[in-house]
Parts: structure tokens; sequence; C-alpha cells
């Protein structure tokens, strides 16, 4: 799930430019953006959940939080406020708790809180559950979600058809079209250079 900070109109034109069906859902000062279907872009970029992790959020919907479960890690995403501002990632594991992201600069708890606009005393609540390697990755994220006072908790769950205002929105063919393209001219140029 994502949370953006924009109105569902807003995070429905943002989706419709993008690769993967996603419900939007209006939530108090957010809109929720959750995965609704696979990606409509051809391997390796049909998972859903990598691909919308992955996607920039503009600046007019920023700050946001993605929290997603990635396989048996929980992944957290923020796109802080700011024109050239990048994104900072933070991943959890079941056994190792925090690890780091390869060539992604790191989120800290920081981070979180100010992206959530709480106050800096949930940042000591975020290290506590960041440093518990023992839970749930499930568990970690609702938590994560609690204490930076985030709405939509149950989305996590996978309550979003029935979540009030849910709409699902499909991406354009022009936007899927341009995404193939890029991607394809991207692997040509590659295995050009690999030639050399």
């Amino acid at each position: 799930m994502l949370l953006v900070h924009g109105d569902v109109k807003t995070a429905s034109a943002w989706v419709r430019q993008g690769v993967v069906p996603s419900y939007v859902i209006p939530l108090a000062g957010w809109s929720a953006v959750v995965p609704g279907g696979p990606s409509q872009a051809g391997a390796p970029y049909d998972d859903a959940v990598a691909m919308l992790l992955a996607r920039r959020v503009p600046a007019r919907m920023r700050a946001a939080i993605g929290l997603f479960r990635l396989d048996e890690r929980g992944v957290v995403v923020v796109h802080p406020r700011g024109w050239r501002a990048l994104p900072r990632w933070l991943v959890w594991e079941r056994g190792d708790g925090v690890a780091r992201l390869p060539g992604h600069p790191v989120a800290a708890p920081g981070d979180l809180a100010m992206a959530a606009g709480v106050v800096p005393e949930s940042v000591r609540a975020v290290r506590e559950i960041l440093t518990d390697p023992v839970s749930v990755v499930d568990d970690v994220l609702a938590d994560l979600m609690g204490a930076l006072a985030l709405p939509g908790e149950r989305l996590l769950s996978g309550q979003v058809k029935d979540a009030e205002g849910a709409v699902l929105v499909e991406p354009v063919t022009k936007a899927i079209e341009r995404f193939s393209r890029v991607t394809k001219e991207d692997s040509e140029i590659r295995a050009e250079l690999e030639q050399l």
C-alpha cells in the first residue's frame, strides 16, 4: 500500500499513467494506492507490488509512504517532500531486523515520522518496532502504521475492495505502450553495450 498526499482524483490520474491497476481509496488526509491486479508490463516488470514500490511519486503528492510485504520482507519507502528529494528505503527481515537495500538511500525512523507528519516522540516507538527481530512481517508493518498514526491499516490485510470509496483504476493503453517502448529500448542498448 502506498499512502500519498493528494485527493483521489490526483492519485487516480497518476495510476492511469503507470502500468499497475490499483485501487485508490480516500483516507483521512491521504489517498491509498493498493495494487488491484497484475502489472500490465511484460517480464521482468510483471510484479505489481514491486512496480508500485519502485515508482516515483510526483512532488505534488509527497510526502508519501509505501508499506509493502515483498516475499518475507517488509519494505517501507519514504518519498520526502521537496522537488529534488530522493526516495529512501527501509527493509525489515525476520531474524535480522533492518537490512540495507544496496544502492538505495536508507530511511531512518525520523524520515518515517517526518513524512507521516507525527511528533518526534514517535521515532522511539518506530525504532523499537524495527529492532524486534522476532516479529512477523505483517505485524511490523501494522505496528509501524500505528506508531506513525497512518490511516488504512485494514488495507494491509487485504480488505481493499470493501473499503469505503475504493475505486479500481486501470492504466491507460498509451502509458503501457510508452513503458514497453522505453524498456525495450533500454534492453536493446544494454545488449549492444555488452557486445562491445
